[in-house]
């Protein structure tokens, strides 16, 4: 975001400029076109930049203003559905309709109700065959 004083040397420079011309007006004969022109872009880039600054301010007002609205938006919103909550109940299917999440109870199935594991069943581990003379395989991460 630019300063206030982003341009605060060029308008500096050109005021200096203009009292520059007004004083040494009889040595610089054919300056009034230009010091006129000079002048009327210093007052329009003033006028510029001071409406660039109340635009900011407003920016920051009205940034202030949604999120005042919003945040009072959010507490209405939050009053309306505890007040739907407490007239139709927390069972009902119906709250969904009002973005609330019914109470819904959890019934457990009874173990003759599931249906039986589906898949291949495990094999028993194979014995380990040892033959004579040959030590176990030795764990190398293990002392």
């Amino acid at each position: 975001m630019p300063k206030i004083t982003e341009y605060g040397k060029t308008f500096r420079d050109w005021e200096g400029l203009l009292g520059a011309c007004a004083q040494n007006a009889s040595l610089l004969p054919g300056v009034e076109s230009l010091k006129t022109a000079l002048e009327a872009l210093l007052n329009q880039a003033r006028g510029l930049k001071l409406g660039q600054e109340a635009f900011t301010g407003q920016r920051k007002a009205t940034t202030e203003r949604l999120q005042q609205v919003v945040s009072d938006g959010r507490e209405a919103a939050r009053k309306l559905r505890a007040l739907v909550l407490s007239q139709i109940g927390s069972r009902t299917e119906l709250l969904s309709a009002f973005g609330i999440s019914p109470i819904r109870t959890k019934t457990r199935k009874k173990e003759s109700d599931l249906p039986p594991p589906v898949g291949p069943s495990p094999k028993p581990p194979e014995p380990e065959v040892k033959m004579a003379g040959q030590e176990a395989p030795r764990n190398p991460t293990s002392r």
